[in-house]
């Protein structure tokens, strides 16, 4: 086993009684020893020596909210990765390049992710796409991945028309003459398609998943909840680790009731469940369900739960589950153990989010055992003190509003200076999927640009790494760097503490360690 002494450096270990050290003695992929360089060196005589040149040093990023395989599956290009067009020339021309490259491989074409704030639907529309690659399904999300844009051939494979209801949890948009669909699914609607179009085989999950692990090795990630743990994903994942190739912790969130998530039906979901314990192993934990109380709060596509502005009551006919349903699914899984991941956009979802986590607090939770509220764009002010007060996690993701498309969207998203005023334990998330990488550092940026909601430096990182740790129950043994826990760190390009927030965007990781093990290394 290793036994290795990283000195000249500058070492923050999000440890309030020891902020900083010079030097780190790892040995059997634990922190042997942290503090003094002299110290350290004198003490660990026989190890082997890496010089940091002066490199600032934390512990590994905790990605909170995460879609691997699926992100991975768009960079190998299993679906058309579109690259922002403006115009629906540049949308035909990328779709057509795609499929010349790959149309005697692929039977449908699914893409993404176009903006709505440019294609309407007045100008999006299924004939349009009928005439762009005749007699092959076509199916392109929006950048919400909520909502999608198909035309004609799809519809008829996934057996979608005039006929199919339309429902709130499954939107079928449909023209109001002819009653014909538009080609415009909305949240389940779209679900079908998945259904019936060909799948991705056992390696080439696994391949993708590994591939995933490795691009997040590069940004600094070192854990991940995973919030689509389909079986797919689960198979990939517990093969990965069985061959000693995963490089990263993953922290599995089975959907429940959450098609867009599953793409299956619901008895398959509770399946994969009632299944879930054959596919822990070493660095997959399978213990954490994922559930969609509304959609998304993105303009200009809303299907979030809003707040009525007279009454301060939530408007929920953009809900997805039932309350009194929900509340008996979380004290199951509280008893059971497992953490729960409720995806809430809206002021009024993340109260009703917040109420039923509170309607089940009869049940007394484990030790480390933290449900979250995912994503909590807009939190009313009247729910501010509830995380804490309720042991609740403020899951602050997706971290996308920096890039402009989303902050047009979103607008002035995500409260963090009044949630850690408030008490709340903070975690941050790529939603990978949405954006083309797993990269952090420019919502690192973000956070301390956010105006009146900004939040100091040292906060924010202990946001993206110890609150991790909490909120998975692991924090007694990863998330800073301590005597005892795990060598999981990151080398950086820069100090990011000497930085601006335009330099910090840019940083750079040199090196990922994760237990001791160098899983990435920059080349020079």
């Amino acid at each position: 086993m290793n036994n290795s002494v990283y000195y000249n450096a500058k070492f923050h270990t999000v440890n309030q009684s020891q902020p900083w050290a010079e030097a780190m003695w790892v040995k059997d992929g634990k922190i042997l020893a942290i503090g003094d360089q002299d110290e350290i060196l004198s003490l660990a005589a026989d190890a082997e020596k890496y010089d940091l040149k002066g490199k600032l040093v934390m512990p590994g990023i905790h990605d909170a909210h995460t879609h691997l395989l699926k992100a991975a599956l768009l960079r190998l290009e299993y679906s058309c990765q579109l690259n922002d067009p403006q115009t629906l020339q540049e949308l035909a021309q990328q779709l057509k390049t795609y499929w010349e490259k790959y149309a005697s491989k692929r039977t449908w074409i699914f893409a993404g992710l176009y903006n709505p704030l440019i294609f309407t639907a007045e100008l999006l529309t299924r004939a349009w796409l009928d005439q762009v690659i005749p007699n092959v399904p076509i199916v392109i999300h929006d950048f919400s991945f909520h909502n999608v844009m198909v035309n004609s051939q799809a519809l008829h494979l996934a057996g979608i028309t005039r006929d199919t209801p339309s429902t709130t949890r499954a939107k079928i948009e449909k023209d109001p003459v002819t009653g014909e669909p538009t080609g415009i699914l909305r949240e389940g609607g779209w679900v079908k398609l998945y259904m019936v179009a060909p799948t991705e085989t056992d390696e080439e999950n696994k391949f993708a998943l590994k591939m995933a692990a490795s691009i997040c090795n590069q940004y600094g990630i070192t854990s991940a909840q995973e919030a689509s743990a389909t079986r797919s994903f689960l198979t990939a994942a517990k093969s990965l680790d069985d061959d000693d190739e995963l490089t990263l912790d993953l922290i599995c969130h089975i959907p429940w009731k959450a098609e867009i998530m599953s793409l299956s039906d619901r008895e398959e979901d509770e399946r994969v469940i009632a299944e879930r314990a054959q596919y822990a192993s070493k660095r997959v934990m399978v213990n954490g369900i994922k559930v969609m109380l509304d959609g998304t709060s993105m303009a200009p596509t809303f299907s979030h739960v809003p707040l009525d502005p007279i009454s301060d009551e939530p408007i929920t006919y953009n809900l997805l589950l039932d309350s009194n349903e929900l509340t008996e699914k979380i004290r199951e899984w509280t008893k059971e153990g497992l953490i729960v991941k409720s995806h809430c956009t809206g002021y009024g979802s993340v109260r009703i989010g917040l109420d039923n986590y509170e309607n089940a607090n009869d049940v007394e939770r484990q030790t480390g055992q933290f449900h979250d509220i995912a994503h909590a764009h807009y939190v009313s002010a009247k729910d501010r003190s509830r995380f804490a007060e309720l042991d609740i996690i403020a899951e602050m993701s997706p971290a996308i509003w920096h890039i402009p498309e989303y902050q047009q969207a979103l607008g002035k998203a995500y409260d963090f200076r009044t949630l850690y005023d408030a008490g709340a334990t903070m975690t941050i998330g790529t939603d990978w999927l949405l954006p083309p990488t797993p990269n952090l550092f420019p919502a690192l940026a973000g956070i301390l640009q956010h105006g009146d909601e900004s939040v100091p430096l040292d906060v924010a990182v202990r946001i993206m790494t110890l609150n991790g740790a909490i909120a998975v129950g692991h924090s007694h043994r990863t998330g800073s760097l301590e005597v005892g826990k795990e060598a999981t760190f990151i080398v950086l390009d820069r100090n990011i503490f000497e930085s601006s927030p335009e330099e910090i965007a840019v940083t750079q990781v040199i090196t990922t360690v994760l237990q001791g093990q160098h899983v990435f290394q920059r080349a020079n």
